[in-house]
């Protein structure tokens, strides 16, 4: 078996999944299509670094280029001819990265996960849409650049949170500082949502089947990434026995958003009923395995080996 993980060259879960495949015997090639990195795709082949990419016979996609630039300190005096620039650059490299993905999937390729299939759900709105249409218990939410809307939908619900579409920042507890900023909605829509209260519940699934269900211990706030001991790498984690329908909820929710690898967000109601929130395509699990030995990466890497023998047969 040749694995090929298309990571950033210091992410500690593409160096883990790549040391877990070598153990195995399997030779790996890392693909970190970052700035200047060395591809080519002559309308048969694709390229890196020398490495004919699609000779590989399973894939796992950890990173590649976003499709925005973002801002950081040190560009801060950068102008606008500057940083149209630099966009363009990052949308072409972008674009290069998902056709590259998404044809190593049309020719049947195992790929964890599918850009072709799973990349529509990343959209929030849409995987809300989709989750409820399934049947799938969601929270009560809006997601509008109405500031009224907002205001007549805390009122209805009471304690409600704030996020944004597309990621990217934490979700936010409602309270006089964020009710001021609601005018600031006309210029882009926001979720707003009905605070579900419990534990937060993480599920990873691979191949339809779960893995891993932890509780992940925190502070009480609203998102629990914004913790200082989870920041600080010191997350905590409770296995957790899921119900026969939170499994349901989760499984749903990964086949859903077409999702071999998911990490399935629930909460659970002290009544004992489980709230989806959401499920994440590239979920950071690596933290949970070495804390509670959950072999997500060895389920990670058992699927790829069946479906690299499936697609050969």
């Amino acid at each position: 078996m040749k694995l090929a993980i298309f990571g950033r060259d210091e992410d500690a879960l593409s160096v883990h999944t790549a040391d877990k495949a070598r153990a195995r015997g399997w030779s790996v090639l890392p693909v970190a299509l970052a700035d200047h990195a060395p591809a080519a795709f002559d309308g048969a082949t694709w390229l890196w670094a020398g490495d004919e990419i699609e000779a590989c016979d399973a894939f796992v996609v950890r990173r590649y280029p976003a499709v925005h630039a973002q801002l950081g300190p040190a560009d801060e005096t950068a102008t606008g001819a500057q940083w149209w620039r630099r966009q363009m650059k990052q949308l072409e490299r972008s674009t290069f990265a998902q056709s590259l993905i998404m044809d190593l999937e049309l020719r049947g390729k195992p790929v964890i996960n599918p850009l072709l299939a799973s990349s529509p759900f990343e959209h929030k709105p849409l995987q809300l849409a989709a989750f409820r249409r399934a049947g799938l218990p969601i929270p009560s939410t809006l997601i509008t650049n109405f500031p009224d809307a907002a205001r007549i939908f805390e009122s209805e619900h009471g304690r409600v949170i704030v996020k944004p579409i597309a990621g990217g920042a934490a979700a936010l507890a409602v309270d006089d500082d964020v009710r001021a900023r609601f005018d600031a909605m006309k210029e882009a829509p926001v979720i707003v949502q009905e605070r579900v209260e419990g534990p937060d519940v993480r599920v990873t699934i691979v191949g339809g089947q779960v893995v891993s269900s932890v509780v992940v211990e925190s502070d009480g706030g609203v998102d629990y990434r914004t913790g200082d001991a989870y920041a600080r790498g010191d997350g905590r984690y409770v296995a957790h026995a899921l119900s026969e329908d939170g499994a349901r909820i989760a499984l749903t929710a990964a086949g859903v958003c077409r999702h071999v690898l998911s990490g399935v967000d629930l909460k659970l109601r002290a009544t004992g009923e489980y709230v989806l929130l959401e499920a994440n395509s590239a979920p950071v699990y690596l933290d949970i395995e070495r804390k509670c030995g959950h072999p997500i990466t060895d389920a990670v890497l058992d699927w790829l080996s069946s479906s690299a023998a499936r697609a050969g047969g």
